[in-house]
C-alpha cells in the first residue's frame, strides 16, 4: 500500500531566487529538482546538459517516486579512478 505524502516545503534564499520573496517555499516540482540535484551531487554523478531534461521530468513525479530515486542514488559508489 502506498502512502501519499506531500513534498515537504523547502525554504529558499532570496539570493538564489530573486523573484521569490524570502520566507517563501518552493513548489513541489522545483523542490524535487533541488533534492535530485543534491542527491546526484552527493553520489558523485555529474549532471550533464542532456541530463537536465531527465532530472526535470523525474522532478514532475510524486514525492514518493522522487524519494525512491534519491534512495537509489544513495547506494551509488563512485568508480575508482
Amino acid at each position: 500500500m502506498t502512502v501519499d505524502r506531500p513534498t515537504p516545503p523547502l525554504p529558499i534564499s532570496y539570493l538564489l531566487r530573486s523573484q521569490i520573496r524570502p520566507g517563501q517555499t518552493l513548489p513541489p516540482t522545483q523542490a524535487h529538482q533541488v533534492m535530485l540535484h543534491c542527491a546526484l551531487d552527493a553520489a558523485g554523478v555529474p549532471v550533464r546538459r542532456d541530463d537536465a531534461d531527465a532530472v526535470a521530468r523525474i522532478a514532475e513525479l510524486d514525492y514518493a517516486t522522487v524519494n525512491a530515486v534519491i534512495a537509489w542514488l544513495r547506494v551509488i559508489r563512485p568508480a575508482a579512478c
